[in-house]
């Protein structure tokens, strides 16, 4: 039997052609899906996106008429974008009739977005909008204080804090009260001063007990005879030998050094007591405030009003600028919400690590990379204008607005630029003219830097209520006026923000509980036609320095001022004797413990100082004069011994030549 074997048959490679099919037909239903998705889908996606994220954003509904772009073109349009007002619903604050821009191809290829115009048109501001608008429910009450209650804790006083608007219920109060005598009769447990002087009377009398027993420590007139007495026994002259002058030096040696221990004890007791006399005078200080802090306490307490214009002022204005501080807060909370960390941090007033820009090379795992900058490219994000142009016609009524942006994009020191706006412009049907808007954010500089201004030369202002209370009741019907605000902030720590109003064609509507305070209300603003307000803000965000001054409250400064003088300065007067009458005799007792011990302690120190300064310098002296002895005795033998030697050697010499006399025969 034969075994045949088959060989299977050679598989024939198909040869590939010029077109890969494979890779263009996963391409090409890629591309089909994409531009379905351009055409079909993408323009819904982007209208409903932008609906979300403004009402996320800005806590109100937010919607786009139309949203229409080009793939190809990198064009899009905008239609009827509304934003819904929060506390008119039913109106929007603004609305754009028109958007349009187009993305710039170069930097898409580049995966960077640039809009080198937007064009703006048809803007209205509080437009009827078809529906009521949908607004985000508020957020809880927080614990902690909000910005409006911090600014106006800051820019009320204390007795302004209690009840800032009720001034002139303080003052019918006070016209009311006559005599405070029956009131003061129960002040002596108010008065936190009399405590405060008891309590420095216990502590300084236990000082004077410690200083007394201190003083014991000093030498005493023993100590300071012996020392005399020891000086006394010092030779310091007709010294025999030097042993003798070695042995008066070392004594008075050690009794320097004595005194010197003895002195540095009456100086370290004297930096002490040095020390405790400045307590001492920061203690009186202390005291002194605290009386004045009861004094304006009981001023308080008896309703006793402050009359200056800045307290009418404040009283007035405080719930009419409280509206324009809220706006503020909202813009502060946008802010922090969506900026980068770093600057919402500076919002809040915390202070951030600098940032190092230097080229610095990642963590190494194979090489080393290193980045830098591109100065000349695109930034990720640039807006480099945005044009606004808005013009009425008999089919809406648009304002009149013509406006420039420049410059919005993610990284300005790249482009060097800042970004700025200006608008200017009027809208007729709300009666506002003359408004313009100037702003400056410059992120170039280490410091960032935000400058603006706006203005409107002409609105009218319904219905202001300045004080509603029952004791009075200020309001303005109606009111032209202007105004103009400023700010600049400096690395988002330091503000200057100005805020001026100027009211015209005013009139009244006054009515006082109080019939003294109802004519003089009515007699001062009755013939007020027009005023002005000036508020400001300086200062870093958690201590911002306010100031509220109006020429109202001069006027109804001068005019209180005149009513109330001689009654106000008769109030405070009963007030300061009462303080005085209960402290007084307390602080009487406080100085003459305190002088007293002053004078005891400064009396001992000072004289044990002074004699063992003399003891000391006689000591010195003394040495000084037992050297001098020494050496005028060292230098008389000297002498002497020079003397005696001369004349041995003249007596010697004649002989010597008596002698040479006589053997020569002369």
């Amino acid at each position: 039997m034969s075994k045949t074997t088959t060989t299977p048959p050679v598989k024939k490679v198909k040869k590939q052609g010029p077109i890969r099919w494979n890779a263009i037909i996963p391409f090409a239903i890629l591309m089909v899906l994409t531009y379905l998705y351009f055409t079909l889908f993408f323009d819904l996606h982007m209208k409903k996106a932008i609906e979300w994220t403004g009402y996320q954003a800005l806590g109100a509904e937010v919607n786009v008429g139309q949203f229409k772009s080009s793939f190809f073109k990198g064009h899009v349009q905008i239609s009827k974008l509304e934003l819904t007002n929060k506390e008119k619903p039913d109106y929007n604050s603004i609305e754009f009739a028109d958007i349009r821009f187009d993305l710039n191809w170069d930097a898409l290829l580049r995966v960077k977005f640039v809009i080198e115009e937007i064009a703006v048109e048809g803007i209205q501001l509080m437009s009827k909008r078809a529906y009521r608008g949908k607004v985000a429910p508020p957020k809880p009450p927080s614990n902690e204080p909000g910005f409006v209650d911090q600014l106006q804790s800051k820019a009320l006083n204390k007795l302004d804090k209690d009840n800032p608007n009720n001034i002139l219920g303080d003052v019918a109060q006070f016209l009311q009260s006559g005599n405070f005598d029956a009131q003061i009769q129960n002040l002596e447990g108010q008065l936190a001063s009399k405590r405060l002087i008891e309590q420095m009377n216990q502590k300084w009398t236990a000082k004077r007990t410690d200083w007394d027993a201190q003083i014991k420590t000093l030498p005493t007139s023993e100590d300071l005879k012996n020392l005399n007495t020891r000086f006394n026994s010092i030779k310091y002259k007709d010294f025999q030998n030097l042993q003798e002058l070695d042995a008066s030096i070392k004594e008075a040696d050690s009794l320097i050094k004595e005194i010197d221990a003895r002195t540095k004890q009456v100086q370290e007791l004297k930096n002490n007591f040095e020390t405790d006399l400045k307590s001492l005078d920061q203690d009186r200080k202390a005291i002194e405030l605290q009386i004045k802090t009861d004094i304006d306490t009981l001023k308080s307490h008896f309703k006793i009003p402050k009359i200056d214009a800045s307290s009418f002022a404040k009283a007035l204005f405080m719930s009419y600028l409280t509206p324009y501080m809220r706006k503020l807060d909202d813009y502060k909370a946008m802010l922090q919400k969506y900026l980068p960390p770093k600057y919402a941090k500076m919002i809040d007033g915390e202070k951030t690590e600098a940032v190092d820009d230097t080229i610095q090379p990642h963590p190494r795992t194979v090489g080393v990379t290193y980045e830098f900058p591109i100065q000349n490219g695109y930034p990720l994000f640039w807006i480099q204008a945005i044009r606004i142009s808005s013009q009425s016609n008999a089919q809406a009524d648009y304002g009149d607005f013509k406006g420039l942006i420049s410059h919005i994009t993610s990284n300005q020191r790249q482009i060097g630029k800042p970004t700025t706006l200006k608008v200017d412009g009027d809208y007729k049907s709300l009666s506002l003219k003359g408004i313009h808007i100037n702003a400056l954010f410059n992120n170039i500089n280490p410091e960032v830097l935000v400058k603006f201004d706006l203005g409107v030369d002409s609105y009218p202002i319904k219905d202001i209520r300045l004080i509603q209370s029952k004791e009075a009741d200020i309001a303005i019907p109606l009111s032209d006026s202007k105004f103009f605000t400023s700010g600049e902030v400096l690395g988002f720590k330091t503000y200057d923000l100005r805020l001026s109003n100027a009211f015209r064609q005013v009139k009244f509507d006054i009515s006082a509980e109080n019939k003294i305070v109802d004519e003089v209300l009515k007699s001062t603003l009755g013939t007020i036609s027009q005023f002005d307000l000036q508020a400001s803000a300086k200062g870093e965000l958690k201590n911002l320095d306010i100031d509220i001054r109006s020429s109202l409250g001069g006027d109804l400064e001068r005019a209180f001022q005149n009513l109330l003088q001689n009654k106000i300065k008769e109030a405070n007067e009963q007030l300061q004797k009462t303080v005085n009458a209960e402290i007084d005799k307390l602080k009487a007792q406080f100085n003459a413990e305190v002088d007293a011990l002053k004078q005891q302690a400064e009396g001992e120190i000072k004289k044990v100082q002074t004699q063992l300064d003399a003891q000391k310098k006689q000591t010195e002296d003394k040495i000084a004069q037992a050297k001098k002895d020494f050496e005028d005795q060292v230098n008389k033998a000297k002498k002497e011994a020079e003397d005696k030697a001369k004349s041995e050697l003249q007596k010697e010499g004649q002989k010597q030549l008596d002698g040479l006399k006589k053997k020569f025969g002369l």
